[in-house]
């Protein structure tokens, strides 16, 4: 039998799929592929395996084929005789929702959407098909099944859903999520393992352009003036707390300045910088499941390279200026990409904060590895909902100020990154090279 890889980290080469009902992995005599393992029932010897060759070397591409390849083998697997058409709906919607979760844990989607699929399809979507329509297999689900589905959740679904998720009716972005939810599940799962042929119509929902305004863009005169000015009181005030914590407040602050300053100037997600802990959920050999914590994003020292270049101003005259070209190993399409920015004096700022804080505490000096904006004391992300608080905070402080144009919408953290695409765009820059810095694609 041939023995598993292992990774760097030692970890096998071997990832579960299909919650469980087989594997992908690969062996070390035959590492330029990955393999497809099954055990399938047998009268005569208890069980046999099948292994296949998947020819891929790329994971995220093998689980994909590894899922296809056990619907192909589907009814020689005792238990799975029934025709796939015939299937409960509730049974699909766990394994689709399984199905996700595997592709988060390979790194190819985040826990955020996991979340949303979750929320979306056992929720509001369950409750429509088996309650309300009081269907049970995936064929009775025919084309206009899902034309009342907006009236429904309006009127009675969002009164069958748990309190935490809200105790007012849906808006309409919501109900399209959730549309394209059931979307999602008939193209990328049901039509193609064969579960069904329908493709449901849905209801068009109109979303006015004031709604879809969630995140304004801040323009640099005079709302952008105004919020670098107050970053930089309030980070510089933190010196005056007189209480034992001023200097992990005055820290704080100073981090949170400088996040915003290069959030707006390079037009990366919060995420990207930030990083994030996310939830996994991981199965046992036994069948139970562990939740583990998985450090998403976040922008490391290495991950940043300043330098010197020479501008000419309009005068002609020459003039230096700090550039930053940042890496971005963690983005929203798993694809990493560079950004070049005008930030190089903000990270040289803040890495000579940094150093003479860890000094002055007693911390280690920090190493390329550390990242940027993390919590000295733990090593860990600050939590979104702290920086969330403090953006709101200074938006209240200057409610009279900030005016965004043409939309009652607040400006958001995200701002800060659509702001990014806005100023280039006005001064002229190339649209598929903004696209390039900001997309992963």
């Amino acid at each position: 039998m041939p023995v598993v890889a292992r990774d760097a980290a030692g970890n096998l080469q071997k990832h579960d799929i299909l919650g469980g009902r087989a594997q992908v992995l690969m062996f070390e005599n035959r590492p330029s592929s990955w393999y497809y393992k099954q055990r399938i029932p047998h009268k005569r010897v208890g069980s046999k395996y099948v292994t296949r060759c998947l020819e891929e070397a790329d994971l995220a591409r093998a689980i994909l084929k590894g899922e296809d390849l056990y619907l192909a083998l589907q009814m020689e697997i005792e238990g799975e005789k029934e025709p796939l058409k015939s299937l409960p709906i509730e049974r699909l919607l766990k394994d689709w929702i399984k199905l996700t979760e595997e592709r988060q844990a390979a790194g190819q989607i985040s826990e955020a959407t996991v979340r949303g699929k979750t929320s979306a399809m056992l929720g509001a979507i369950r409750l429509y098909l088996t309650k309300y329509k009081k269907l049970s297999l995936i064929s009775q689900i025919r084309k206009d099944t899902f034309l009342d589905y907006s009236s429904w959740r309006v009127k009675e679904g969002w009164k069958l859903i748990s309190n935490f998720q809200g105790s007012t009716p849906p808006k309409d972005q919501t109900i399209k999520r959730d549309l394209v939810q059931v979307k999602d599940w008939f193209q990328n799962f049901l039509i193609p393992r064969g579960y069904t042929e329908v493709m449901p119509s849905f209801e068009k929902i109109n979303i006015h352009q004031d709604k879809l305004d969630a995140n304004p863009p801040i323009p640099l005169e005079p709302d952008w003036r105004h919020i670098y000015t107050h970053l930089d009181t309030w980070a510089n005030d933190a010196d005056k707390v007189t209480n034992g914590n001023h200097l992990r407040i005055a820290y704080w602050r100073q981090l949170f300045r400088h996040f915003v300053l290069v959030a707006y100037n390079t037009g990366c997600r919060p995420s990207e910088l930030l990083g994030k802990l996310e939830k996994q959920r991981k199965q046992n050999k036994d069948g139970t499941y562990i939740i583990k914590e998985v450090l998403k994003g976040g922008l490391r020292w290495e991950d940043v390279e300043v330098e010197t270049a020479i501008h000419t101003a309009e005068s002609g005259k020459e003039f230096e200026f700090e550039e930053a070209f940042l890496y971005i190993r963690y983005s929203k399409t798993g694809i990493p990409r560079e950004v070049p920015s005008n930030t190089g004096k903000f990270f040289i700022r803040w890495r000579k904060y940094c150093d003479q804080y860890r000094k002055q505490i007693g911390l280690k000096p920090l190493t390329k590895r550390d990242f940027v904006f993390f919590n000295p004391h733990t090593n860990k992300p600050y939590s979104y909902s702290m920086v969330c608080k403090a953006w709101n905070d200074m938006r209240t402080e200057l409610s009279l100020l900030l005016s965004p144009v043409r939309t009652n919408q607040k400006y958001t953290l995200y701002s800060l990154r659509s702001s990014y695409i806005t100023n280039q765009i006005e001064e002229g820059k190339d649209i598929y090279l903004i696209k390039k810095i900001t997309s992963d694609k």
